[in-house]
């Protein structure tokens, strides 16, 4: 069974004491989440695997001056407890200096996110697991297509302590069903998604028929050549050139002047306006769409963060030891973020788009250029042609070679609906961009 609250704060204070004992004028940091994960895998309309397990992850940081390790474990009684310390001390004394070590925190006010948790998703055992997976498999086999997918359950509670008085515990929940279809030509894909912390706005089926329906749209795609398109991005295309953008805000790569973000060595574009006045991007633990716990994973208080207004960047993530340097606040440690919605309907986005590319979802992407922004990737589950405001029909997959700041620069609509596509913590709307380029094209389905 999983730790209770008590029982966890009790395993965090024993790693405290060990500590103490065996190197007092020491600072330790204390990480402990003790968790119930459950899945369900299926292939080919069918069950394949299923599971469930209970487990704790503790890690233990102890630091001597600028000395410092860190050491893990998934055991919590006492003797692994002293084990797991003696061999983070003994690897402390042993590592070189950091220059940038920072002290671990003291105790601070952390008001509860009760968003963060669901007691129905805590609650699914495996009779409720599996039903789930047979209303998500219907569709496939009324259809006569070939459904493979993944149902993942996780519940648990999180935990910061540290020898300076910081104490925290929270509990969460997290739940994740991804559906892929495929037509029985091997030529048709499609995938539906739902990731969320509570079980309510979770359609099993709703997920399954998406993904069968992009499917059999996409079937015998036909051959388009590479080149720059205006293209309309469905929620989870737009979500991984959002997540790649967000991950490019940091404010010491942009004061060193290695970051898109950077007007110069020792300066940032903070309070530039550099992309398209649609684009407003900002992190809220609290907020109904993406709740996330109110803590980093140092233990510091986290609120609603702007980080893009109508365009116009408002901060880039700075972390404790930067901010000191430079005589700035602290930014960031947020699990996601939300990319605001627009005012075009998402069936709209597709008007006035004379010759485009719908683009369901992309993947496999890498960075090409961290000062551009250039990132490649490919296409996958379902790419359709448009041409005079219409989807005309599929079309192969491509590489594509797109600087993710032009893409949200040349932005001219985005949908009034968003989902969370990617993540539970990240929620985003459809988009329509122009001069992507698609690069090159991709064999694969």
């Amino acid at each position: 069974m999983p730790l209770s609250e008590k029982q966890l704060r009790q395993a965090m204070q024993k790693v405290l004491a060990a500590a103490a004992k065996r190197a007092p004028k020491a600072e330790v940091f204390v990480g402990l989440e003790s968790s119930r994960r459950a899945h369900v895998r299926f292939s080919r309309n069918g069950v394949t695997t299923s599971g469930e397990i209970d487990e704790a992850g503790l890690t233990v940081s102890i630091q001597l001056g600028r000395q410092a390790a860190t050491s893990s474990s998934n055991q919590t009684d006492d003797a692994s407890i002293a084990a797991l310390v003696e061999r983070t001390a003994r690897l402390a004394q042993l590592a070189p200096e950091d220059p940038e070590l920072m002290p671990v925190l003291g105790a601070q006010p952390v008001a509860r996110n009760p968003l963060a948790f669901d007691p129905k998703v805590d609650g699914l055992d495996a009779k409720a697991r599996a039903a789930l997976v047979h209303q998500a498999l219907a569709p496939g086999r009324s259809l006569g297509l070939s459904t493979a997918g993944f149902l993942f359950q996780w519940s648990g509670l999180v935990g910061k302590a540290s020898s300076r008085g910081l104490s925290r515990v929270h509990p969460a929940t997290g739940l994740q069903l991804t559906v892929t279809a495929r037509t029985p030509s091997g030529t048709g894909s499609g995938r539906g998604q739902f990731y969320g912390r509570r079980l309510q706005g979770l359609d099993a089926a709703a997920v399954a028929t998406t993904a069968c329906e992009t499917a059999r749209r996409s079937e015998n795609p036909r051959r388009l050549k590479p080149g720059r398109y205006t293209v309309v991005l469905e929620p989870a295309a737009t979500a991984v050139l959002a997540e790649s953008l967000w991950s490019a805000m940091d404010q010491r790569a942009a004061d060193e002047g290695r970051s898109f973000f950077s007007r110069g060595e020792g300066q940032s574009r903070v309070d530039e306006s550099l992309l398209s006045p649609l684009v407003t991007l900002r992190s809220d633990p609290t907020s109904p769409r993406t709740p996330m716990l109110p803590f980093d994973a140092e233990g510091r208080a986290l609120g609603p963060q702007p980080w893009i207004t109508a365009g116009r960047i408002d901060a880039l993530s700075t972390s404790r030891f930067w901010a000191e340097k430079t005589h700035r606040q602290p930014v960031g440690g947020h699990g996601g973020f939300e990319l605001a919605a627009g005012a075009t309907p998402r069936a709209k986005l597709l008007e006035g788009v004379r010759r485009g590319v719908l683009i369901s979802r992309v993947w496999y992407t890498n960075w090409v250029d961290g000062p551009t922004l250039l990132l490649t990737g490919l296409t996958r589950d379902g790419t359709f042609l448009i041409e005079d405001g219409q989807v005309v029909g599929p079309v192969n997959n491509f590489r594509f070679n797109q600087s993710v700041a032009d893409a949200f620069t040349r932005c001219d609509a985005l949908s009034v609906e968003r989902e969370a596509a990617n993540d539970a913590e990240t929620v985003t709307p459809a988009m329509r961009t122009h001069e992507f380029l698609l690069a090159s094209v991709s064999e694969a389905i």
